[in-house]
């Protein structure tokens, strides 16, 4: 009798002693690999605000879309397509995680919504709704403590554009991403044109992004180079400056055209180039 018990008593401890370390380490993972784009009762980011998901979809569809949501959307998905639609077409990173990994995040939101204040919002959705906009949360995002006013734009574009230094080192914006402000050459291709970044992400989701950086590229390239709070707040600055001026742009598929001409040009000065001396050399 004695065994029996000490051998219950054992397994419920190693039960618990699991539990705990699969929410210590979802605690980890949401804030290292989530939390750039999603909060936990604090409002929308660059995607949802994760509060009670698991009311809205079961396990084995989180853990589907979490690990790779292109993939997920794709296959033709409702739910997920619904809410890559509504979310701007703004891919979410795919991610290596085990399921024991994304069930922990999983129990980390429970426990965080457990421990929120009565005053939190609590949407009540079924679980078999379909809807996008089930997942957006009604808690307006209006807690930022920076002001993003035009006297911060010369400073942000200089370090959008690279013509001052990050405090830190990191690479100005301008190598991967462009802005429609009246530059002739425009800015980097490698990344999504920002001219709308503002409007699409609010400046939580754009602080969010800079903060930490949830698409690979990004993270690699910032590692190490944490902007500062003043930096931050210039190019959202920038960013809110642009998208207000721009208000009717629509972001360019490909400057496919525009190299396509600039190559063009530079292929005939060249072949004028070799006509007019090449032809009239000496030949000894």
């Amino acid at each position: 009798m004695k065994k029996t018990l000490f051998f219950t008593v054992f397994l419920i401890v190693l039960s618990m002693e699991a539990t705990l370390k699969a929410q210590n380490s979802g605690e980890e993972i949401f804030k290292s690999v989530c939390s750039a784009c999603h909060t936990i009762n604090k409002g929308r980011l660059v995607g949802p605000d994760l509060s009670r998901i698991y009311q809205i979809r079961n396990n084995e569809w989180l853990i589907k879309f979490i690990r790779s949501s292109q993939q997920f959307i794709k296959s033709g998905d409702t739910a997920a397509v619904a809410i890559y639609e509504e979310y701007n077409k703004i891919p979410m990173p795919d991610n290596r995680l085990t399921d024991e990994q994304i069930i922990g995040v999983i129990n980390y939101i429970k426990v965080t919504d457990q421990n929120a204040p009565v005053t939190a919002v609590k949407s009540k959705v079924p679980t078999d709704s379909l809807s996008a906009t089930a997942m957006k949360s009604t808690v307006p995002n209006d807690s930022i403590a920076i002001k993003y006013t035009s006297e911060k734009v010369p400073e942000g574009r200089a370090l959008f554009n690279g013509y001052a230094r990050f405090a830190n080192g990191a690479s100005p914006c301008v190598a991967c991403h462009n802005i429609n402000d009246q530059s002739i050459m425009g800015g980097g291709k490698l990344a999504l044109d920002l001219t709308g970044a503002y409007i699409k992400l609010g400046p939580a989701g754009i602080k969010a992004i800079l903060t930490n950086p949830p698409f690979p590229a990004m993270k690699t390239a910032m590692l190490n180079h944490t902007l500062k709070e003043d930096e931050i707040g210039a190019v959202i600055s920038l960013l809110k400056s642009v998208a207000e001026r721009n208000k009717t742009y629509k972001i360019p598929q490909s400057g496919g055209m525009f190299f396509f001409t600039l190559g063009f040009v530079c292929a005939l000065f060249l072949l004028v180039h070799i006509y007019i001396f090449y032809d009239n050399r000496n030949i000894p």
